[in-house]
């Protein structure tokens, strides 16, 4: 199955969205008491979101330009942003996120 210029997307959506759907399956059903987050929790989880999002552009930028790593153009929207595919920032986004909260509710 080809989704041609969608596919790193669907997945990136598929896998942190599996483990998004988790946390919320876990929070409404299995332990809702332990799964909550605090707003100091959340804040925590924006500071990390917002540091990865921003070594992204370097790193990535280097890695490209070192062609440790190359994008199929057929199967991304070829579109940079500071140095990285703009699917590269929503993968860091979300993976970021998802990290995050399965530290924060394991450490506990």
């Amino acid at each position: 199955m080809s989704f041609g210029i969608f596919s790193y997307t669907v997945t990136v959506f598929i896998f942190t969205g599996l483990a998004l759907l988790l946390y919320l399956a876990m929070r409404l059903y299995v332990s809702p008491k332990n799964s909550m987050l605090s707003k100091t929790d959340w804040k925590v989880i924006l500071y990390t979101i917002l540091i990865t999002v921003i070594a992204t552009g370097p790193g990535e930028y280097v890695a490209l330009a070192w062609r440790t790593w190359t994008y199929n153009p057929e199967r991304t929207f070829h579109t940079t942003l500071l140095g990285a595919e703009v699917e590269t920032y929503l993968f860091t986004i979300l993976v970021s996120l998802v990290v995050s909260i399965a530290t924060l509710l394991y450490a506990r």
